[in-house]
């Protein structure tokens, strides 16, 4: 298609007042009307049929309504042409804006979700620590009784039947009879843990010398004592040398010498098997640690080889 050569660009010259039959003709050369064959035929027939029908009134009345509508459409295009820098920069900036607002969006979100996943690991681990150490040091402390304490296993289960602590049952049975299932005293106590046989039978004993039935009459009557003085161990082990009236009518240890050295030699037993029960358990995860690390260790380089 040929351009038109002007003097002036288009918008310009419209701009000034251009006139527009000229303009008109120079659109047209530059973009022909399509059918317009079908047009000039259609103004033919029009032009015939309002001549044999009645004269020249109709066809004038076309011709007006033709031209009115082309310099409609003429003015349409040229307002098309003025507002469409305008409209598209408004497009385009919202359109950059939007993929700024979008991308402003994803980095932030990532960068939270960095943070979250980053700081959620430490956290959970730090919440679920001290379960995790419940648990070990239940383990730890089941194969000490197992393996360091003799009798050991019944008096764990014992122990933990009774909600006791097994530091302190194990702690009386030493103060009592050193871990030596046949001792008697003077006054008729027997068995590991020195029980009276009415005391034995109370607490559902048939047989003292029994490791087993002693042991558990014996956790069985420090949970009595337990719930009686309201969790107060002292009471407790006094109650249990000396008997829980004189601890009533006392108000706590009887100003008995026997009791009172009774009451700190269990106390001195149950801190030691405390102590070495502590020791095992910082042992243990020592040894985790180190199996951890060890791990790491052995992972760095897979790791290190992808991020390189």
């Amino acid at each position: 298609m040929p351009e038109v050569k002007t003097k002036r660009p288009y918008q310009e010259r419209f701009l000034d007042n251009f006139d527009r039959a000229q303009l008109r003709r120079e659109v047209e050369a530059v973009r022909p009307r399509r059918f317009q064959g079908f047009r000039k035929k259609y103004a033919t027939w029009a032009l015939g049929a309002s001549l044999a029908f009645g004269g020249l009134g109709v066809p004038t009345m076309i011709m007006q309504h033709n031209d009115a509508a082309k310099a409609t459409t003429i003015q349409q295009n040229a307002n098309a042409a003025n507002a469409k820098p305008a409209d598209s920069l408004d497009q385009e900036l919202a359109g950059d804006l939007q993929a700024a607002q979008s991308i402003a969006s994803q980095v932030a979100g990532g960068v939270a979700g960095g943070l979250q996943a980053a700081t959620s690991s430490p956290l959970k681990a730090i919440a679920a620590a001290p379960q995790k150490l419940a648990v070990m040091s239940d383990s730890v402390r089941e194969d000490f009784f197992k393996k360091e304490v003799p009798f050991g296993s019944i008096i764990y289960q014992e122990a933990k039947k009774n909600n006791l602590r097994p530091e302190l049952v194990a702690a009386v049975v030493q103060a009592e009879s050193k871990f030596r299932p046949a001792a008697r005293s003077g006054s008729g106590a027997i068995g590991l843990m020195q029980l009276v046989p009415k005391t034995g039978r109370w607490m559902g004993a048939r047989d003292l010398t029994n490791p087993a039935q002693n042991i558990s009459a014996g956790a069985k009557y420090l949970r009595y004592l337990h719930d009686r003085f309201d969790g107060n161990e002292t009471k407790v082990i006094a109650a249990y040398n000396a008997g829980e009236g004189n601890v009533l009518r006392f108000n706590g240890v009887p100003p008995f010498h026997e009791t009172r050295d009774y009451v700190s030699k269990v106390k001195n037993f149950e801190e030691d098997f405390h102590s070495r029960i502590s020791n095992r358990v910082a042992d243990a995860g020592s040894a985790s640690n180190a199996t951890q690390d060890a791990s790491a260790t052995n992972a760095v380089p897979d790791g290190g080889a992808q991020a390189r």
